[in-house]
């Protein structure tokens, strides 16, 4: 499972239930690293600000675009 993977699962687990539908990235990271994950927190959070956010600049293509950026630190998915 790649990081961007254990990433939407580790959001989809999170927000399960949740009637706020947003999170941040140290919320979702210490959530993942709760549940022991293999990754950094700064990686979880650097993936989820800077490689899956639509509202990022992506000269380089490498943008997956699943999650939007709905406040100042604040995302929410696609």
């Amino acid at each position: 499972m790649t990081c961007r993977e254990a990433i939407l699962d580790a959001i989809r687990d999170l927000l399960r239930g949740r009637e706020d539908q947003t999170f941040t990235p140290v919320e979702v990271a210490l959530f993942m690293l709760a549940r022991e994950a293999p990754y950094k927190e700064l990686t979880i959070r650097g993936t989820i600000s800077h490689l899956m956010c639509t509202d990022e600049p992506d000269p380089t293509g490498r943008r997956s675009q699943e999650l939007e950026r709905v406040g100042r630190g604040r995302y929410r998915l696609r």
